[in-house]
């Protein structure tokens, strides 16, 4: 009977094994856009595991569909699908070379997957994603994205943009009165372990992860991670995740700014940006920002209220050119506009730029008042502020700022606690 027993396994086995040989579509690369193109899209609309292998061009017009968000997408995903690549006997990776956006997810309530791509000069961006039931986008390798017109933004105010992936379900950064379709993106998002470089001149606003407005409580809640990314050469924000209902961690990347900025306005740029009402973690990154204006990390209340978000135990090097003059948003880290009960702690911050550590009112026609927020017990010993190496700003109430000199801080605020700490107390003001 066992003898049976081990016979009727084996055979369970091998089925499973046909079976998932059998569901798995293989696509090999010629290098040319009018027969790659094709074949990947019909790959991706049988769906299921698909395993593309050697050298792709996507450089053909992209395809169009009538819900399209993110304008281009040459291959455009609307099921469940695992999109993977491999690696040659030399190590090399399977390459998409070229298109307007090479792969646009459109695929409402449904898991996609894309992993091990090596993207080579995609224009306007890499992957973008409007519409999703849980996304994983990981060990990718985008290689340069080539700005193209915003199709958001006209008149005057135009400027090229690029992005290496997209999320979200509205063109534009989110308002409340204009949320996108936030239902149409929710699951758990995983962009971690991606190497992502964008270029771009001073000209254009190139971005390295970007989601705008994922998720809707209760029933289509999100939960984020972008984590492990390595980013580097970005004109504005190397992660921007504006609004998600749900929780966000962006843990353990490394972003090293361009040294020129994009053309954007306001308060931007800044290395790694947060608005909404999402619960957020940011921890453990290490970024370089070689920018004169902005900041390396920025919590900011815009619309929503920003809430309860953890800044903690990031590296901030601010590395700006010699004998700059820095913009009046210049800090390694800052909590800006609607903003209550967030706390900067254990942060470790060097190099130049205004302060070190700000809390500060909203800028514009989005001015919101920071409340209750806490900067405790950051390194900045080695920084060099040209204001202070902590400011609280007018407007920003009930500030707990915990240093070891007072003399660190610059209070405009109300109510501000300043707390001096040493090794066996805490001194209060």
């Amino acid at each position: 009977m066992k003898t049976l027993r081990s016979f009727i396994a084996a055979i369970a086995a091998v089925s499973a094994l046909a079976a998932t040989a059998e569901a798995q579509t293989v696509v090999v690369g010629t290098g040319e856009a009018n027969r790659d193109v094709p074949a990947v899209q019909a790959a991706v609309d049988h769906g299921g595991d698909i395993v593309l292998k050697g050298y792709f061009s996507f450089d053909r017009p992209p395809a169009k569909t009538a819900d399209l968000l993110y304008p281009g997408g040459i291959v455009v995903v609307s099921k469940e699908v695992t999109i993977s690549g491999t690696r040659d006997e030399h190590g090399a990776m399977t390459t998409i070379a070229g298109g307007i956006v090479p792969f646009v997810v459109e695929a409402p309530g449904s898991r996609v997957t894309i992993q091990t791509l090596r993207f080579v000069r995609p224009k306007r961006g890499a992957i973008a994603v409007t519409a999703v039931g849980g996304l994983t986008i990981t060990s990718c390798e985008i290689a340069t994205v080539e700005p193209l017109p915003n199709p958001a933004i006209g008149g005057a105010a135009a400027h090229s943009i690029a992005v290496g992936i997209f999320v979200g379900t509205t063109p534009n950064p989110p308002t409340p009165d204009r949320p996108g379709r936030p239902e149409n993106v929710s699951g758990n998002l995983l962009i971690a372990n991606n190497d992502i470089e964008v270029g771009g001149t001073s000209d254009d606003n190139t971005l390295g992860v970007v989601i705008f407005s994922a998720g809707q409580s209760p029933n289509h809640e999100v939960e984020i991670c972008v984590c492990g990314n390595t980013i580097r050469n970005v004109t504005e924000r190397a992660i921007n995740v504006y609004q998600a209902a749900g929780r966000v961690q962006i843990e353990r990347n490394v972003i090293t700014t361009a040294k020129i900025a994009g053309a954007a306005g306001g308060v931007t740029p800044d290395a790694i940006h947060t608005v909404g009402s999402g619960s957020y973690v940011i921890a453990h990154n290490s970024i370089t920002c070689m920018w004169p204006s902005g900041a390396g990390i920025r919590v900011q209340g815009q619309g929503w209220v920003i809430q309860r978000a953890i800044v903690m135990d990031n590296e901030v090097i601010m590395s700006p050119p010699q004998n700059t003059d820095f913009g009046s948003n210049s800090a390694a880290i800052e909590v800006r506009g609607f903003a209550r009960n967030n706390i900067i702690v254990n942060n470790r911050i060097r190099g130049r730029a205004r302060t070190a550590l700000a809390v500060l009112a909203g800028a514009g026609a989005a001015v919101g008042l920071p409340e209750n927020n806490t900067i405790a017990i950051n390194d900045h010993q080695e920084f060099i502020a040209s204001l202070a190496n902590v400011l609280v700003g007018a407007g920003a109430t009930n500030t707990l700022v915990v240093v070891s000199e007072k003399r660190f801080v610059e209070d405009h605020g109300i109510g501000t606690s300043i707390v001096q700490r040493s090794e066996d107390s805490l001194e209060p003001k």
